[in-house]
């Protein structure tokens, strides 16, 4: 299992490498990251998965950010995470969001076979603060999302307090 998720965290990374390439140069010069991909490549991690305990409900298909996003605000033992993941049905990585259990294992509300997981887990309590300042009722992603902030974490990156401490799930 392990070369496995090798495999999959070196083709997660390439992927993120190669999206980084194509848009360098795309943003103004006084921004920290080239674009979200970068981000989550320097802030992120691989993440094991397991299945969504029968505790939690299933969310709606498509709309991971905001499956995830109501039950981690619903259960402090829930970590919101957002990055990149690959579903075992479709086999190229996808922007995703997930959240990350109290023994910091992925657990993904919105897929129905758990994928393999790449990203950044956000603290609740910044996550709040910043959805209440965008102050919209669609729970979009963070990250894709961004550009209602004029690209604010491209430009400055995470601020402080963003990232959640959370136990590794590897």
């Amino acid at each position: 299992m392990s070369h496995l998720i090798s495999n999959i965290e070196i083709e997660l990374k390439d992927y993120l490498e190669n999206m980084i390439t194509i848009r360098q140069g795309k943003t103004g010069p006084n921004h920290k990251y080239s674009c979200f991909e970068q981000l989550v490549l320097e802030q992120g991690q691989i993440m094991l998965a397991k299945k969504l305990p029968k505790t939690l409900k299933r969310g709606l298909a498509k709309y991971c950010y905001s499956n995830c996003q109501q039950l981690a605000f619903e259960d402090s033992n829930l970590t919101y995470v957002e990055g990149y993941a690959i579903h075992t049905d479709v086999g190229f990585p996808l922007a995703h969001a997930w959240l990350l259990d109290a023994d910091g294992c992925a657990i993904d509300p919105t897929w129905d076979i758990p994928g393999f997981y790449f990203g950044i887990p956000l603290s609740m309590v910044w996550v709040q603060s910043f959805l209440e300042e965008r102050d919209r009722p669609d729970n979009l992603s963070i990250l894709d999302g961004n550009y209602l902030e004029g690209f604010s974490l491209l430009i400055d990156g995470l601020p402080s307090g963003a990232l959640a401490q959370v136990m590794r799930g590897i």
